[in-house]
């Protein structure tokens, strides 16, 4: 573990683990997420059905979508960690 991090997330919900894997994703090493449990083991788990499939707005139709076009990214590389980020 580092003395100094140049971004520390607090929470490993849906938004903390978002905000780290797109800060890996785009090249930033020097990043912490601190949770107090196991991801998403917070308020995060109450809202999974909270998803509906059809929506009036489109940036939130749009967020979906990139939602799942990541989940499906996801997937495949856990199957190969290696390949993760």
């Amino acid at each position: 573990m580092n003395l100094h991090y140049r971004v520390v997330v607090i929470g490993g919900g849906v938004v903390g683990a978002s905000i780290i894997y797109h800060l890996a994703k785009m090249g930033w090493s020097d990043i912490c997420l601190i949770e107090r449990s196991v991801l998403t083991a917070g308020s995060s788990w109450h809202a999974a059905g909270g998803v509906h499939a059809l929506n009036a707005d489109p940036n939130i139709s749009s967020l979906q979508a990139y939602t799942s076009i990541c989940s499906a990214r996801s997937r495949k590389k856990a199957a190969n960690p290696s390949a993760c980020i």
